[in-house]
């Protein structure tokens, strides 16, 4: 399998595991520590630093939907994933905000890993 596909696969079972809440899924995709990058910020997490079910709960998301990504660019050691959109929805269907965000991938001994993240989210107007 080519380095694009490997990363795009390991890219959507971090996307499929962050819709479900699922913790453990998110670990085994991530390498860390994992730099975040905020607004002005970069933080070093030795866990995952977003809880997906406090988020889902405190902003009614259900999923994300017209999701727009792209495995960008790829090294044998290193790649780059951008999301350029997703639209965050709650159940009804209803925007409650669009997401973007940048993601870079290492290659390790147990496959390619998510190092840093840098996110984007606007809330619907």
């Amino acid at each position: 399998m080519a380095a694009e596909d490997e990363v795009r696969e390991t890219y959507e079972r971090y996307l499929s595991a962050f819709v479900a809440n699922d913790l453990a899924g998110i670990d085994a995709v991530v390498s860390y520590p994992l730099a975040h990058i905020g607004d002005g910020v970069v933080r070093m997490f030795d866990t995952f630093p977003i809880n997906p079910a406090k988020l889902m709960a405190d902003k009614g998301w259900h999923t994300t939907l017209n999701s727009r990504y792209e495995v960008v660019a790829t090294s044998p050691t290193k790649a780059h994933v951008v999301l350029f959109n997703g639209d965050r929805v709650r159940a009804d269907g209803s925007l409650i905000e669009t997401v973007s965000a940048f993601y870079a991938f290492t290659r390790t001994a147990d496959g390619w890993k998510l190092y840093a993240l840098s996110d984007l989210v606007n809330p619907a107007a």
